[in-house]
């Protein structure tokens, strides 16, 4: 599991956000003034670092990213805890699973009159 490195916020927290923090907090270490030592290598304080993320994202199960929807707000979301958030105005119309393993022509149409604007139908 990666550990989180910004505070978690109701809008800001999941596991893609603690993987963008996770690569952002690599990209940046070699940039700190005390990362290389005087004859350019990696410092044994960075190195335990480096180590220890290595490790970290070894455990990072990278295919369980959560579960897209599709909203009624035009938006693709990750679930609630992945990253993502519905807003009040959105509302799941189909889950990744729907879209990739099929549905009922019938339902599918059904959904999709259901959230549209009343101008539209």
């Amino acid at each position: 599991m990666l550990k989180d490195r910004k505070k978690p916020t109701e809008h800001r927290q999941g596991n893609i956000i603690k993987l963008a923090d996770f690569i952002q907090r690599f990209a940046e270490m070699r940039h700190e003034k005390d990362f290389y030592d005087d004859e350019c290598n990696i410092t044994d304080k960075y190195q335990c670092k480096l180590d220890g993320m290595m490790k970290e994202i070894h455990l990072f199960d990278i295919s369980e990213i959560g579960n897209l929807y599709l909203t009624s707000g035009g938006r693709v979301v990750l679930d609630k805890g992945w990253g993502e958030y519905f807003t009040k105005g959105d509302k799941k119309i189909f889950s990744l699973k729907e879209l990739t393993s099929g549905m009922k022509y019938d339902e599918f149409i059904r959904r999709i009159n259901e959230v549209k604007k009343p101008e539209e139908k």
